[in-house]
């Protein structure tokens, strides 16, 4: 047995219990009469929950024996289209998505603060679902026509632990990546049974990432056999995973072996006459699935992103204070300390743009007829996400820097985890490059030439954006030429920094900070 009775439950007893009230910047946003006391209650349990045991789940399913995997075949000569997830990871599911979180009555920025407690642990299993079902939600409730969609939005505002349901969204095809409008899965009308008496689809074809595929029901864009070859003959469908308790119509391929989110089962799939029915309009599937769903997933990244360095910084923050080298701790050194204040400001800056984003995002939603408020929030979830997904693997791997060579150790923190699910949220829902340029499309279609100020003014103030008016004034002057693109890609980053910071500065900075206090180690 080793002499050595050199131990870290210090560091452990550093680290928050609870990360509602270890984050005053998070409690500020919540402050008022925007969220009701009940909200604030419901989350202050999650706080607990998320520090605790949703912590320990996540550190359990991401060792390796416990990765999901294709379900074994029958012994009788039939294939099994299942996925085997670990214990730990339907207990987090059925916890969260059963906690009322997806009711119509919540409070939107209650809503994301739970996203945002949940995406702390970078346990991708349980927080691709929650954004794939937000998505959903939201789809079907804005193309409710159809009363098996109503069904599904029943089962939503009813759920709880015992009873509950989740969503997927499968878009991507192995010719097109983020072109989805070169899809080629199959959509063909079904006359169906005597029972079918509603109008239904058959999905035949290969889906080329199908995330979070244990889930009760998939949005799937399928081509339709007369359609235009365009987006416009691209619809979308949402697709059961089961019927009558038996695989509606697809077959496991395999399972994809990703860089991160490693407890998330993302498979190739085969779509054979699988059983679904249009949601909306069926010349504006890809359209819809891009606007409602799509864009809802990419507010997710770009909270996870900022709950990422938020819990990075919290590990990096208790180790530098508990851990000592030549004579002091390490936050007693300058360039340590140096760093983590970096790190912190960092935190804060991310966490303030997430919560001004979906500020944005949800008023827009709710508020159609404010266009400028639209306007800005279309192009700003676009740069928000680009931007912010690509800071936060840099920003994760100096906390992890910090731990030394702890910092690297699967299982001494959750910090590798965190940093290879931060890699990875770049490229969900389109990656950097493509989501500039969506952003320039956004700003030269809707017409902002001429009023950049006012544009920018939307955001940042009346003075924080004075120095960006003429910049963008130039790109929009010929937004096609290869030098006003490339100089966009200077600006876009720019913008959205300095939204950032803005968004900071609107917050009580004196009361957020005073009740942030260095953690002492236990005695």
């Amino acid at each position: 047995m080793s002499s050595n009775a050199y131990d870290f439950s210090q560091y452990h007893a550093a680290l928050a219990k609870d990360w509602w009230q270890d984050d005053p910047l998070l409690e500020r946003w919540l402050a008022g009469p925007a969220v009701s006391d009940h909200a604030r209650e419901w989350l202050a349990r999650l706080g607990e929950r998320a520090a605790t045991r949703w912590r320990i789940r996540a550190d359990c399913v991401e060792q390796r024996e416990n990765l999901p995997r294709i379900a074994a075949s029958s012994p009788y000569n039939q294939p099994c289209e299942e996925i085997w997830l670990p214990a730990e990871t339907r207990e987090s599911l059925a916890e969260i998505h059963g906690s009322g979180l997806w009711k119509a009555a919540l409070e939107e920025r209650a809503r994301y603060a739970a996203i945002y407690l949940a995406n702390q642990n970078g346990e991708a299993g349980v927080t691709c679902s929650l954004a794939c079902t937000d998505g959903m939600a939201r789809l079907l409730r804005r193309f409710s026509d159809d009363e098996r969609s109503r069904e599904v939005i029943d089962l939503l505002e009813v759920a709880t632990p015992d009873r509950w349901i989740h969503g997927a969204q499968f878009v991507t095809e192995i010719q097109g990546g983020s072109d989805a409008a070169t899809n080629e899965v199959l959509a063909t009308p079904s006359e169906g049974s005597a029972k079918d008496r509603l109008p239904s689809y058959r999905l035949s074809g290969q889906k080329w990432f199908c995330s979070n595929l244990t889930a009760d029901y998939w949005l799937v864009t399928a081509r339709l056999p007369d359609g235009p070859r365009d987006h416009r003959g691209v619809g979308l469908f949402c697709v059961p995973r089961l019927r009558e308790d038996r695989p509606n119509g697809y077959r496991i391929v395999r399972l994809k072996d990703k860089l991160g989110t490693r407890a998330l089962p993302t498979a190739e799939l085969e779509l054979c006459d699988a059983y679904g029915w249009a949601v909306g309009p069926l010349d504006a599937g890809l359209r819809n699935m891009v606007a409602v769903v799509l864009t809802t997933s990419r507010v997710h990244n770009v909270v996870a992103a900022a709950a990422f360095v938020r819990a990075a910084h919290r590990h990096a923050h208790a180790y530098a204070h508990f851990r000592h080298a030549f004579g002091k701790s390490l936050a007693e050194h300058p360039l340590v300390a140096h760093s983590l204040e970096r790190l912190s400001l960092r935190a804060d800056r991310a966490a303030a743009g997430a919560f001004a984003c979906v500020d944005s995002w949800t008023w827009a939603l709710a508020h159609p007829e404010d266009l400028e408020a639209n306007e800005w929030a279309r192009v700003l979830v676009s740069l928000a996400k680009a931007v912010g997904t690509r800071q936060a693997p840099q920003d994760v791997y100096q906390a992890m820097m910090i731990l030394g060579g702890n910092g690297i150790e699967e299982r001494f923190s959750p910090i590798p985890r965190l940093w290879r699910d931060a890699a990875i949220l770049e490229t969900w829902e389109g990656p950097y490059t493509l989501l500039l340029m969506n952003a320039l499309r956004d700003l030269v279609r809707l017409g902002v030439k001429g009023r950049e100020a006012r544009f920018l003014e939307l955001g940042l103030g009346d003075s924080a954006g004075r120095d960006l008016i003429d910049p963008l004034s130039q790109i929009l002057n010929d937004p096609e030429s290869t030098g006003n693109i490339e100089a966009w890609g200077e600006l876009a980053p720019r913008i959205y920094e300095r939204f950032e910071a803005v968004s900071l500065e609107r917050v009580d900075l004196e009361s957020v900070h005073r009740g942030r206090a260095t953690p002492e180690p236990a005695s």
